[in-house]
């Protein structure tokens, strides 16, 4: 069987029933025949054309996701194809990458660097961590790694959820939580449930001075609406993710002194590469023993 394997993982060790063909970043160079594709490896961060490649390979059987979402791929998967993700292989360097993020504005930090040679002027008594309200809005393994390194710090940290099962809060009555919050984080999947899920009734009802992060996907929120509350200086955002991406760079997001904004890179570590290889060189050894694949998605993601 034929596994087409972008070349950042080209490393990994696969069993011997599995033919491996290597593509760049992108898929500029296409394997022989995509009618023998039967696994199939998008490259991260790659273009929309690595995903509607699959559109071309009829005995496609196994997508291995780099990726925790899937939200680019669902429209493409059809009867016979499993479908898996990058579960645990983001959930450092995102949480990382989220804590970066939170501690660069609450300290001032980007403000000062932005100030130059005024940085000094930008002196005073900053909020911290230390008992801080932090509701985190998506408990998955992301959302939990995210809420450990924030209570190491001293953060009081509450789940939201869509259920509200396993000690969490249902989204529809986490008003309080986002009444009283010092930090939102957004971590939750793009899904018909949650696409513009944080709207204008939402940012209506977080606290004054307070800071909503977004490290999910641009289209969780209503980007129009929150530039809105962000004009008015209601409360401050860190935001990995927007929509379109790339940002066009006439958006007013650019320049507003209340926000920070990152190029979606939350999971681009070197973290990833070593745990990516290793979800590969596990998937595949069990595709080929026909075992069952780690990371399934199934019914509603």
């Amino acid at each position: 069987m034929l596994a087409y394997l972008p070349k950042n993982f080209s490393s990994a060790q696969v069993p011997s029933s599995i033919e491996v063909e290597v593509f760049d970043g992108d898929v500029d160079q296409q394997p022989s025949s995509l009618d023998r594709v039967e696994i199939y490896v998008p490259t991260y961060m790659g273009s929309n054309a690595v995903y509607e490649i699959i559109r071309e390979m009829p005995n496609l059987r196994y997508i291995q996701l780099l990726t925790a979402g899937v939200d680019k791929v669902t429209p493409l998967v059809r009867d016979g194809i499993t479908l898996c993700n990058a579960r645990g292989v983001h959930d450092l360097g995102t949480a990382e990458h989220t804590l970066g993020l939170i501690l660069s504005s609450m300290r001032g930090i980007v403000e000062t660097a932005r100030a130059g040679g005024e940085g000094w002027r930008t002196r005073r008594i900053r909020p911290t961590l230390l008992n801080s309200e932090v509701t985190i809005v998506g408990a998955g393994s992301i959302g939990r790694e995210i809420g450990r390194l924030i209570e190491a710090l001293g953060g009081k940290v509450s789940f939201v959820s869509r259920s509200g099962s396993g000690g969490t809060t249902a989204f529809g009555d986490a008003d309080r939580l986002f009444r009283s919050a010092d930090v939102i984080v957004a971590v939750v999947p793009l899904t018909i449930e949650t696409k513009s899920l944080f709207d204008a009734s939402f940012f209506s009802k977080v606290k004054v001075g307070a800071l909503f992060v977004n490290v999910a996907r641009g289209e969780v929120v209503d980007q129009g609406a929150m530039v809105d509350a962000l004009r008015i200086g209601r409360f401050n955002a860190a935001l990995d993710v927007v929509t379109p991406e790339p940002l066009p760079s006439d958006s007013e997001l650019w320049t507003m002194p209340n926000v920070i904004i990152t190029p979606h890179v939350g999971g681009a570590t070197k973290s990833f590469f070593y745990k990516g290889i290793a979800l590969i060189e596990e998937n595949f050894s069990r595709f080929a023993r026909g075992e069952e694949l780690l990371n399934v998605i199934k019914g509603d993601y």
